[in-house]
């Protein structure tokens, strides 16, 4: 595997993607084909200070990115977590509310859950008041009576972690975070072993073409070392069946994409599982945020990092052809005091096709569908 050092150092802010040739016939027939796409929103915490007209959120950058959403006309938009700084009413309600032009414009909202949306460290509240706050600002979610979708058969998951199906695509959105008061100061979280039955049996219907998991923190993060599994920031690797048995779900049902937040960076890699079987690429999506994170040892040999960029607010935009995806990461210098119309930057490229399996060799042949901004 390739030095990090010396790949962070050759690939600079945007990692390996700029200096990949392009594959023409992949832009050819992607673009001959009509597309639809949605946009996926990094962490959009906004500071300390609950106070109006912030309220804990990124207000600013949130309708930035909504107008290049409309702009680009995407079927929908998800968001990975973080919605808030601290879980409360109105900060949950002050997010929701900026997305009013999402939905002039018929353009649907998915909201996951963080850390932070689990959790008010200023006004303590349990695990259940949050859970109630979060569901008010954002009903009528998938996996809910009457809404469509699925969510697993646990107390309190239903509308939290869930799954939807729009056009040719399948989406789940693994929520990880308290869900249970059980007397505890915390509350119970389920984890991906309490999930896996549910993961496996909506990735085995016939009803999708391709298929996304989602979560708010990462398989191996760069700066964070708790990651989807644990919370442990010694051992990435445990549990080590329950890993073992995630990855494999993915890979044997043909998912490629794993897209979380978390780390405040884009950051581009394919993981492996501990057993060194199954693998997944990991999109770390980047920051929406008044905050960015660097990268720091140690990091695990069962990572291939492709492609990063640190301090600059990003999202991206997933393409859906006939052939396959085009995934499209854009950013700007940070912003977000005052309103603000940045100018977007397309940084990263690449993709997949639905008919290939180039995905299998990641060392050869992943990288060649990294492609440089155009």
């Amino acid at each position: 595997m390739q030095n990090r050092r010396e790949f962070l150092k050759n690939t600079a802010m945007l990692g390996m993607a700029a200096a990949l040739p392009m594959n023409p016939v992949f832009g050819r027939e992607m673009k001959q084909q009509k597309e639809w796409s949605f946009g996926v929103i990094p962490d959009t915490q906004w500071k300390t200070n609950m106070e109006a007209p912030f309220h804990g959120t990124a207000i600013h950058v949130i309708d930035a990115i909504n107008a290049e959403m409309i702009r680009q006309k995407v079927d929908f938009v998800l968001e990975v977590g973080d919605l808030v700084e601290e879980a409360s009413a109105i900060a949950f309600q002050t997010r929701a509310q900026h997305n009013k032009v999402l939905e002039d414009a018929e353009i649907e909202f998915y909201p996951l859950r963080g850390n932070h949306d689990s959790r008010n460290r200023i006004n303590h509240v349990n695990c259940g008041a949050a859970v109630a706050q979060y569901k008010s600002a954002f009903p009528n979610l998938p996996g809910t009576p009457g809404n469509g979708g699925s969510s697993p058969d646990l107390p309190n998951a239903v509308g939290m972690t869930y799954s939807f199906t729009h056009k040719n695509g399948k989406f789940l959105l693994l929520d990880t975070f308290s869900l249970v008061d059980d007397g505890s100061e915390d509350g119970k979280a389920y984890g991906m072993a309490d999930y896996q039955d549910w993961i496996d049996e909506q990735l085995k219907m016939d009803d999708h073409q391709f298929a996304m998991v989602f979560a708010h923190k990462d398989l191996l993060g760069q700066d964070h070392k708790d990651n989807v599994f644990s919370d442990n920031k010694v051992d990435q690797n445990i549990p080590v069946d329950v890993q073992n048995a995630f990855f494999a779900s993915l890979q044997n049902n043909g998912v490629k994409y794993f897209i979380c937040g978390h780390d405040h960076m884009y950051h581009h890699s394919h993981v492996k599982s501990p057993d060194g079987k199954s693998g997944v690429q990991q999109i770390i999506c980047g920051s929406a945020a008044h905050k960015f994170y660097t990268p720091k040892a140690p990091f695990l040999e069962r990572e291939t990092p492709i492609a990063q960029e640190l301090n600059r607010i990003g999202f991206l935009i997933i393409r859906v052809s006939e052939n396959g995806i085009k995934t499209d990461y854009y950013s700007t210098e940070p912003f977000g005091d005052v309103p603000h119309s940045p100018t977007w930057t397309l940084r990263d490229r690449y993709g997949y096709f639905f008919n290939g399996d180039e995905f299998g060799k990641p060392e050869d042949s992943l990288r060649q569908f990294v492609r440089p901004a155009e």
